[in-house]
């Protein structure tokens, strides 16, 4: 048995192989004589078909920006190939498989031709990589890139292993975030990152419940280990295991490493740092894993996958034959009650997007509370050691050191952990306040689905897999604060020209305001960079519900359009269109009672 637990739902044999096998070919075949109507659902199970008979499974790194997946792969290869940074990185789905050799090609979403590393490029491939993986060299995907394929000859690949590399959720750049979620569907499980600072986090936590809802197989690690001592490490998986307790059905097993120091040791050979890294037990967990479940995993991925799919399928289906038996004014009447229900949609829709509106300014309310208390406590912490040194120095050159000196010290020591803590306050609010927005929205989008299905009397199916908004990310702070100058005039030169008292009373003065605007800046910079990322956070909800809520009515619409077509034709082919929708229906619904195991 390998460190990680075995869990999920067991379908290893080849009797479930060959059996889920043949449902997808039931389903494509199915899809494939309803015409295009059907044809992304039918794209989508060919796509689950050709994985299934090539026992292709796609292992997925996932967690917050900057846990180092890039770095956990690079280690895992063997080879310094993905792009890392102190930035957040990876905008772009890597999928990395099996080959012979190193090859790298590119797929764009508006050009079927392909981009790939020429063999006569004097650049490193992960220079290459950087110019489309990477937020500098790629800013908000400007190129359109859909997906990068690379092919690697290390080991862990050989059986039918792809690697994903994933863009990290909670950063600033909130389309990675998207791509994190929108990548889940395609991959089968998923090696879950996290490090000791900050520890695991409520948006990672709330990812977690989500991945845990469409993947068989979740694995946790605790990376960067290297920079904690033996209690400090202890405490830190302690903690950790507490949190991803409600998310297992067992005890959880995280395995502590340090992905740096296992690149290291990979790339220099050292077989027993490798080992002390933690990356060894890793790598042979894993190799035990693919031995014994790969298979049953991702026959129970595919099949959940399949499920969801044939379930959409369906309900389009039974829209349609329903449609099909009315009347053609009974279905107008119909067709037209529903666009009669959107205006009370797009009123709720509004009343959302006014909650919004009011949790945003009821944040950014919070946030100038917190400010506010943030700069009396930096000037009881800071401007009162300022003040005495004013008040007890008499030497103007003396104070202006100290004074220096002080601003220098206690500015770092006040500001990285006040920006920390009120991050994670202003977070912790912003996220509770989107949670209940996200709510309300799917509700509202599934109040436009159930009211289609109501209409025409036919079953409604949740998917598994639902749409997901990005949460508030706390921004990624600049460690460089504003410290103070020295007099411009310089002390040496104005004891040329004034006396003492006078040189006394005027630095007295100047460092006095000097350090009040210091403190200041500091502070408005923490606020500023809070609010920015509050107002993006607010406007990508807001943009991303009337996005999903839009999709919702016309594809609804759309299919109540097409059975209205149809219905026009009722004298000619009627019972021909009636016989072959019933038919592919009790088609689906015998796959889908099966793949349910009901």
């Amino acid at each position: 048995m390998s460190d990680f637990q075995s869990g999920g739902v067991s379908i290893s044999t080849t009797e479930s192989l060959r059996k889920l096998t043949e449902q997808l070919v039931q389903a494509i075949d199915c899809l494939t004589g309803l015409g295009d109507d059907y044809s992304t659902s039918r794209a989508e199970l060919e796509l689950l078909q050709q994985r299934l008979a090539e026992g292709r499974f796609h292992l997925a790194v996932l967690g917050q920006f900057k846990r180092g997946k890039s770095t956990l792969l690079n280690a895992l290869l063997g080879d310094d190939l993905l792009p890392t940074d102190i930035l957040p990185v990876t905008a772009i789905p890597t999928f990395i498989s099996s080959g012979s050799e190193i090859t790298v090609r590119v797929y764009f979403f508006d050009r079927s031709e392909t981009d790939y590393f020429p063999t006569d490029d004097d650049r490193s491939l992960a220079a290459f990589l950087a110019d489309y993986v990477t937020e500098a060299g790629n800013p908000h995907n400007q190129h359109q890139v859909s997906r990068v394929e690379i092919s690697h000859p290390a080991a862990l690949l050989h059986q039918g292993v792809v690697l994903v590399d994933t863009p990290g959720i909670g950063s600033t750049l909130k389309h990675n975030t998207e791509v994190a979620h929108q990548i889940l569907p395609q991959c089968d499980a998923a090696l879950f990152l996290v490090s000791p600072d900050p520890p695991i986090t409520e948006i990672e936590l709330e990812y977690l419940a989500q991945i845990k809802q469409q993947l068989p197989r979740t694995f946790y690690l605790l990376n960067k280990v290297d920079f904690l001592n033996a209690e400090e490490q202890l405490a830190s998986l302690k903690f950790l295991a507490s949190q991803l307790e409600t998310l297992c059905d067992g005890e959880p097993q995280v395995l502590p490493i340090s992905a740096r120091r296992g690149l290291q040791a990979r790339l220099e050979g050292d077989s027993h740092a490798w080992n002390e890294s933690g990356m060894q037990r890793v790598e042979q967990s894993l190799i035990d894993f693919f031995a014994r479940e790969k298979q049953q995993t991702l026959q129970t991925a595919i099949a959940r996958r399949t499920l969801d799919l044939i379930s959409d399928a369906g309900m389009q289906l039974q829209l349609s034959l329903s449609a099909l038996k009315l009347p053609e004014a009974e279905l107008q009447r119909r067709l037209e009650q529903f666009r009669l229900s959107l205006p009370a949609v797009e009123r709720e829709q509004q009343a959302a997007v006014d909650v919004l509106a009011g949790d945003l300014k009821r944040v950014i309310a919070r946030l100038a509370e917190e400010i506010e208390v943030l700069r009396k406590k930096a000037k009881q912490q800071i401007l009162s050691q300022v003040e005495e040194h004013l008040v007890v120095v008499e030497d103007p050159e003396q104070m202006e050191r100290l004074v220096h000196a002080t601003i220098a010290t206690e500015t770092e020591q006040f500001f990285a952990p006040a920006m920390r803590s009120t991050a994670e306050l202003i977070r912790q609010e912003a996220t509770r306040l989107l949670s209940l927005n996200q709510q309300r929205s799917n509700r509202l989008i599934e109040q436009v689905r159930q009211t289609a299905a109501e209409l025409f009397d036919i079953p409604y199916h949740a998917p598994a897999a639902g749409a997901s908004y990005s949460p508030f990310a706390v921004p990624a702070w600049s460690n460089d604060l504003f410290t103070s100058d020295m007099d411009p005039l310089g002390q040496r030169l104005s004891r040329k020209f004034f006396t003492r008292k006078y040189r006394r009373k005027r630095t007295v003065n100047r460092l006095r305001e000097e350090s009040r605007k210091l403190l200041n800046r500091n502070i408005e910079q923490i606020s500023w960079a809070l609010r920015q990322s509050l107002d993006e956070s607010f406007r990508q909800f807001g943009s991303e519900l009337g996005e999903q809520l839009g999709k919702t009515i016309a594809a609804t619409r759309k299919a109540m359009e097409v059975a209205l077509e149809r219905s026009e034709s009722h004298s000619r082919e009627s019972s021909k269109t009636e016989i072959s929708l019933r038919k592919a229906l009790q088609v689906l619904e015998d796959i889908k009672h099966s793949l349910a195991g009901e």
